[in-house]
């Protein structure tokens, strides 16, 4: 193999990456606009035939291709669980590492209203999880009836006390439901186990894209299936982190993406006890994903510049808050919005500054009082204080004219210290958007994926 080329299929743009797996360069990067929406093939084409510009016909026929997309808001879940630090929380955990995005989730017992408001959020699938093994099976029985009965016409993954398998794909099954019965996603007091529910929502995720315009068709050019963007993602962050073979990987870091109506934060570390603090709650995976649905550069700067924090940031630009209301409301009423003065790229640079600050907040754990003399604190979430690296992915990061300061945003310092984001950071941007390639390229030749992500990494 002396070629790849990697194409992801999104829904603003198809992007296409080449690379020599021999030589360990990258030849292009390129996108052209998505055509997902009416024929998915159509942008394909219009990839490859940059691609045989560059490699010429016989070495494009002769190249690995590999695929993956989030066209389409990638796969929406919905997850429902009994408590929203374990179940719910671990089901939330497992779908995003899947490349999900979440849509819905409850916890708790849920009413007849909630079943409604599930039918109503466009999800993809269901994720139903609760209960130990040999614990609760009552609520996790009764949440099991009211999704049953619900309109909601998905497939349904129960991933809860397994004393329940059977009854909730009999109840399912009745209300005309399809539903997959797998492994108890916390089958114990500090056990996590998602793998199982994972490789469910990838093979989910595969009968669903195929099932949309164009992807039947386009398919048939790659040598893989559709795997989710993120979970590409996920999995070029890894080998980054620890490096192929036996060589000496880039260490932990954080990965940001921010978008017009998402930030999706990814950390690669192994988490540890802050201050010798008792961890409790779900584990935390090594590779962890969250997706902020309300804080972005455009429909979601409302959630960005909420009322906790639009006075300081009026004070911080010099403007009233009035001011920057109006602005935030252009950006919100049209969301291919441009800033054509100064004043507006400051806004633009200060909402991009304040999700990155909010999204790496609400990934991070925290610390809390235990009241108890032995353990004075217990530790919720990921301890993000050893990071010292943060890469910036996307096009908002990519093209801003001081990208170090919008990441940077993510330290803690001067802020609560109670929360356990990073304390001091060094900035890099993937300046060629390399790590969706990277993440599918690694299944074939890891050495070539890691060093297609070390040579486009610039330092800020």
């Amino acid at each position: 193999m002396k070629h790849a080329v990697m194409i992801d299929f999104g829904s603003t743009f198809t992007k296409v990456v080449v690379a020599d797996v021999q030589n360990r360069k990258l030849l292009l990067t390129d996108k052209v606009p998505s055509t997902v929406g009416t024929d998915a093939g159509r942008g394909m084409e219009e990839c490859f035939r940059r691609v045989r510009d560059v490699l010429g016909e016989q070495a494009f026929d002769e190249a690995l291709k590999l695929t993956s997309s989030s066209a389409a808001g990638g796969l929406r879940m919905a997850v429902i669980g009994l408590t929203r630090s374990l179940s719910t929380l671990a089901g939330k955990s497992a779908a995003l590492g899947a490349g999900a995005k979440i849509v819905a989730n409850y916890n708790g017992g849920m009413t007849e209203d909630d079943g409604e408001k599930l039918a109503e959020s466009d999800a993809d699938i269901v994720l139903l999880s609760g209960g130990y093994e040999h614990g609760n099976v009552q609520l996790v029985l009764d949440n099991a009836r009211t999704l049953a009965r619900s309109r909601i016409r998905v497939p349904v993954i129960y991933s809860g006390n397994s004393e329940l398998g059977v009854t909730v794909r009999t109840l399912m099954k009745a209300h005309q439901k399809k539903c997959f019965i797998i492994d108890n996603i916390i089958p114990a007091i500090g056990e996590l186990n998602v793998e199982p529910v994972q490789e469910v929502i990838r093979n989910l995720f595969l009968d669903r894209i195929t099932d949309m315009k164009g992807f039947h068709e386009v398919k048939q050019y790659f040598d893989n299936s559709f795997i989710p963007t993120p979970a590409a993602v996920l999995s070029a962050g890894e080998l980054l982190n620890r490096g192929p073979g036996g060589r000496d990987g880039f260490g932990s870091f954080l990965l940001v993406d921010v978008g017009g109506a998402t930030t999706d934060v990814y950390s690669f570390s192994e988490n540890k006890s802050c201050r010798g603090a008792k961890l409790i709650g779900v584990e935390e995976p090594f590779a962890k994903r969250t997706v902020e649905g309300d804080l972005g550069m455009r429909e979601s700067s409302g959630g960005v510049l909420n009322e906790e924090v639009i006075g300081r940031a009026a004070a911080e630009l010099g403007c009233s808050v009035s001011v920057l209301q109006q602005s935030v409301e252009k950006r919100m009423e049209h969301i291919d919005y441009l800033p054509d003065t100064e004043e507006e790229y400051d806004v633009d640079d200060k909402i991009a500054s304040l999700a990155v600050e909010q999204a790496v907040a609400r990934h991070s754990g925290v610390l809390r009082p235990s009241y108890n003399k032995v353990t004075p604190w217990v530790q919720l979430g990921k301890n993000l204080t050893e990071i010292r690296r943060i890469i910036g992915t996307g096009g908002v990061l990519v093209h801003n004219r001081d990208p170090r300061s919008i990441l940077k945003a993510a330290e803690g310092c001067g802020r609560d210290e109670k929360r356990l984001v990073p304390r001091e950071l060094k900035a890099y941007l993937d300046a060629d958007y390399v790590f969706f390639a990277a993440g599918l390229l690694r299944e074939y030749d890891e050495e070539a994926a890691y060093e297609l992500m070390i040579n486009s990494l610039t330092e800020l």
